[in-house]
């Protein structure tokens, strides 16, 4: 139960994004709310990489089942604050979550919350790591199923999604995004198995107990994928979820290999890589 201090305040936050203006975009499914204090130049900025994600949805004929709101915060309080309400969860739920992301994309219903920064403001490129990458989670859920995630697709596909949007936007080239992720993985103490980023908690458990770069491997296994098949099968392999496929089924038939070869493969091309060859 939420306390009258913490009723207050999120009754105080509904009333600043009711108040606050709601900007309509070449993307007919967002539905964008700012909080009243966000600045202009932020809100521009917010606008430009949705407008590309947009483009890029359509590029890749993804069509978003429910819209989505995306909801834009001034500060990290806001953001607190935002994430309470629409996760439904504790104050120190949302302060333990929030004090390290820039971002979230509620699994459960069809929100994007952003964590507006002064870089938000004076650089449209960081808006560019954030936005994109949320709203492609958006595209995961709404078109997988629950309990069929894959970790390492989970998280290496909205990474290259965003790589590509800030290419489409003029911030860089993805293979040289792709070398700098290359550079993180030669220079790390260790290296797990692919093979264990199947399941979630282990995934985590890798980078958070063990720091491995887990989501660096994950974003080049990823690219191999696309490269190998084109960005268009890894949504075609959501679809297959979301119609009931098991992952394992999906995956061979999305990309015409089992998902443990892959992996197998993928290990030996980090051990390349490790090498320098």
């Amino acid at each position: 139960m939420f306390g009258k201090k913490a009723l207050r305040l999120l009754l105080l936050l509904m009333l600043s994004l009711a108040l606050s203006p709601v900007h309509s975009f070449a993307a007919a499914w967002a539905d964008v709310v700012y909080d009243a204090e966000v600045p202009v130049k932020t809100r521009e900025n917010v606008a430009s990489a949705i407008d590309t994600t947009a483009d890029l949805l359509g590029k890749y004929k993804i069509v978003l089942p429910k819209d989505i709101k995306v909801v834009v915060t001034a500060d990290l309080e806001s953001y607190i604050q935002a994430y309470m309400f629409y996760s439904n969860v504790t104050r120190l739920q949302a302060e333990e979550y929030c004090k390290n992301t820039g971002g979230v994309s509620l699994r459960a219903k069809p929100v994007v919350i952003v964590r507006g920064t002064p870089l938000f403001m004076n650089s449209r490129e960081e808006v560019y790591r954030t936005v994109p990458h949320e709203i492609f989670h958006q595209v995961q859920f709404q078109y997988g199923r629950v309990g069929t995630a894959v970790a390492w697709l989970t998280e290496g596909t909205p990474e290259m999604f965003r790589f590509i949007a800030q290419e489409a936007a003029g911030y860089g080239k993805v293979e040289d995004y792709l070398h700098r992720t290359e550079n993180i993985i030669r220079k790390a103490p260790g290296l797990p198995d692919a093979r264990e980023f199947i399941d979630y908690k282990r995934f985590q458990a890798l980078r958070n107990q063990q720091g491995y770069p887990v989501y660096e491997m994950s974003v080049l296994m990823t690219a191999r994928l696309i490269q190998d098949n084109g960005f268009e099968n890894v949504i075609f392999f959501y679809q297959l979820l979301h119609n009931g496929s098991a992952p394992d089924k999906a995956f061979i038939t999305a990309f015409r290999v089992p998902m443990s070869w892959f992996l197998t493969d993928m290990n030996a091309y980090f051990e390349t890589l490790r090498n320098g060859k």
